[in-house]
């Protein structure tokens, strides 16, 4: 059996591109959506700006914290890029790691920056009815 070659012949202009520049392209466009969609949810966020507490409340919220082992969750007077209001930090008071900053959770937060902590209450599953 003899075998012809086989040729094909175009209707028109268009060339199909090949099968891994296809795949590279749908890989970076769908990283490239990725990034549009986290992007959006970022800057749509909106946190409410809470009134600024005195130093004795603050030092009474991290003395709590200290020992009780609770959960704060602590707004700070810095803004980000675009003039909102940063997501709190959330953690337990775990000390001051110098005289200005304050450790909650593993983050140092410069004491003077806190503008607002409110104070999370659980309840332990043991003592449920």
């Amino acid at each position: 059996m003899k075998r012809t070659k086989k040729e094909f012949t175009p209707y028109n202009e268009y060339h199909d591109r090949p099968f891994e520049l296809k795949w590279a392209t749908a890989f970076a466009l769908g990283e490239l959506q990725e990034g549009i969609e986290a992007s959006d949810e970022y800057s749509k966020r909106a946190f409410e700006r809470l009134p600024q507490q005195t130093t004795e409340e603050i030092e009474e919220y991290l003395e709590q914290s200290l020992k009780n082992n609770q959960v704060l969750e602590i707004q700070l007077n810095t803004l980000d890029d675009y003039g909102r209001v940063q997501p709190p930090i959330v953690g337990v008071f775990e000390g001051m790691s110098s005289m200005e900053y304050a450790k909650v959770g593993n983050t140092h937060i410069l004491f003077e920056e806190i503008r607002h902590i409110k104070s999370h209450e659980f309840t332990k599953w043991s003592s449920l009815d």
